[in-house]
């Protein structure tokens, strides 16, 4: 057995032969693998902690590339007690919707945190909408007990992360290493040292030492052919973290959307249905009524999602040109200025891709691959079992 001293002066003597090699080498205090909303939040946490460390926020992709510019509908939180909803009703409606199957430790400390980050992006320019009152806006999604959704028109998910990225401008301890591309942890078997990437503009293979990293790759659902990810979206956090020996821990809850758009998977928000949208099979009846006659269409997303397949394959869905079967999103009745005001990237997809007006016709959906809800094994605080690794967002 090799001590851990003697593995990091090896690594360091390695660094010092990489450079002889014109293999390139570099050095940060914190790295942080993924600029998604996860990473961005995290690199703010950090330099605001300390404003001397140093830190490498390392993505594949241009930062306002990552996927989570696409969240559409709204971001869960309770901010409004006095109007009925509780921090407790949001914790109950999280871990019932898991069918009882989540963390309750960590279902609990996210929505006891989570009002205060809403909060706290708007302090930081985050345009949610309003409500005639001039408070923040926030609508019906599934599984919910009241209208908890957090939303900016239906462009969250890029309106968060423009938020975050500007943001992180004001802190010159963190810098940005665009379209690099992380292959692999550097440890020495308890503890993390570093990690190997390359810069894929110029192919050059470097390593970068630091003293922490937080993984924050996102998921895994590319994985599938129908899906909602973009195709950047690869598990390469995963596969780096797993190589290293970190466990990987619930992988088989999937969750699939209701709504993707035919053909392309891209999401229709269930801000659609929490708008008023109406799910139909090819009767014409709102079959939801059969299987959640409370919630209708603001089902949990996999009630909702086997209702679909179950209609399908009863029978009851319609058949697309591409040769699969789907269901109908109705959205006419909700108005023209309605859904150009509060789903106008719904409609803009939906004439892109689709080529139909939802104020004027019904939309091809059915569900698909949205969120990797099992990742890399952390304790509540997003600790790996590689000291020094931390695993934030999606990934974990």
């Amino acid at each position: 057995l090799i001590s851990g001293d003697l593995l990091e002066y090896i690594f360091n003597r390695f660094l010092e032969v990489s450079c002889l090699k014109m293999v390139n080498s570099s050095e940060y205090d914190l790295l942080i693998l993924g600029s998604g909303l996860a990473g961005l939040r995290a690199a703010i946490a950090a330099a605001k902690k300390n404003s001397k460390i140093k830190i490498a926020v390392i993505s594949k992709v241009q930062v306002m590339r990552s996927h989570s510019v696409s969240a559409e509908g709204g971001t869960a939180a309770v901010l409004f007690e006095e109007e009925g909803d509780t921090i407790e009703s949001h914790i109950y409606d999280t871990i019932k919707g898991s069918d009882f199957l989540a963390d309750q430790d960590v279902a609990e400390r996210l929505c006891r945190e989570i009002p205060q980050e809403i909060y706290q992006l708007e302090h930081w320019g985050m345009p949610w909408s309003r409500r005639k009152d001039g408070k923040i806006g926030q609508r019906m999604f599934g599984g919910y007990s009241y209208a908890r959704a957090s939303y900016a028109s239906d462009k969250v998910g890029f309106y968060e992360m423009q938020t975050l990225y500007d943001t992180c401008q004001k802190f010159d301890n963190i810098e940005f290493l665009n379209e690099w591309y992380g292959t692999a942890i550097i440890h020495d078997g308890q503890r993390f040292l570093g990690i190997t990437a390359i810069e894929l503009s110029s192919g050059t293979f470097y390593t970068i030492k630091g003293k922490a990293l937080i993984i924050a790759t996102g998921g895994a659902g590319r994985i599938y052919s129908y899906s909602t990810y973009a195709l950047s979206s690869t598990p390469d956090g995963l596969d780096i973290a797993y190589r290293a020996g970190m466990a990987l821990k619930d992988m088989e809850f999937v969750q699939f959307h209701p709504t993707g758009i035919l053909p392309s998977g891209i999401l229709i928000t269930e801000g659609a249905r929490g708008e008023g949208g109406y799910l139909l099979n090819k009767n014409g009846e709102r079959f939801m009524k059969r299987y959640a006659a409370g919630k209708m269409e603001l089902a949990p997303r996999d009630i909702v999602s086997r209702a679909m397949m179950t209609e399908m394959n009863e029978g009851r869905g319609f058949d697309h040109e591409t040769g699969v079967k789907c269901m109908k999103l109705d959205l006419r009745h909700l108005g023209d200025s309605l859904i150009k005001e509060k789903l106008g990237a719904i409609r803009e997809i939906s004439l892109k891709f689709s080529g139909i007006d939802p104020s004027q016709e019904t939309l091809d959906v059915r569900p698909v691959c949205h969120y990797m809800m099992g990742g890399i094994h952390t304790d509540i605080d997003g600790a790996t079992e590689l000291q020094g690794v931390w695993a934030a967002g999606e990934v974990a």
